[in-house]
């Protein structure tokens, strides 16, 4: 139940990502987010705090055993994570109505980073009640 609830939030929130992009594709953002505009560094902030909190969500919902971390300090969740946004910042170049732009990519990384370490130290200050997530996603069989 309690690894549903994480995956479904999870999910949702990737599902909220994804719309964003299709909206920001088609020209129609300001639209919907033209307050941006008017904070200073506005964009970046946005992209750090929706990026943080897809890494957080992301890394709670769907954890990985410490010895599958990348270098031991990139988990499998935000290396995905990494390529997708890297890859969806780099299509922005072939998009008339977006731009591609190196401080929106570092902002995401960034946002990666700081949701990563926020769901690492949220399993530390609660481990019995993140264990059965972990427990469920790893299983018995890894321990071996």
């Amino acid at each position: 139940m309690k690894r549903a609830f994480s995956v479904g939030i999870a999910l949702a929130y990737i599902a909220f990502i994804i719309a964003a992009i299709i909206i920001a594709n088609r020209g129609e953002g300001h639209q919907w987010w033209a307050f941006i505009e008017r904070v200073p560094y506005g964009d970046k902030v946005g992209h750090l705090g929706l990026i943080g909190t897809l890494s957080f969500l992301c890394n709670l919902a769907f954890p990985t055993s410490r010895e599958k971390n990348l270098l031991r300090v990139i988990t499998r969740v935000t290396f995905i994570l990494f390529i997708l946004l890297s890859l969806e910042e780099l299509a922005q170049a072939f998009i008339p109505n977006r731009t591609c732009d190196f401080f929106d990519w570092l902002a995401d990384v960034v946002g990666l980073a700081l949701g990563q370490l926020a769901a690492h130290i949220l399993r530390g200050l609660f481990p019995a009640k993140l264990a059965v997530v972990t427990a469920v996603e790893s299983g018995p069989h890894r321990n071996q």
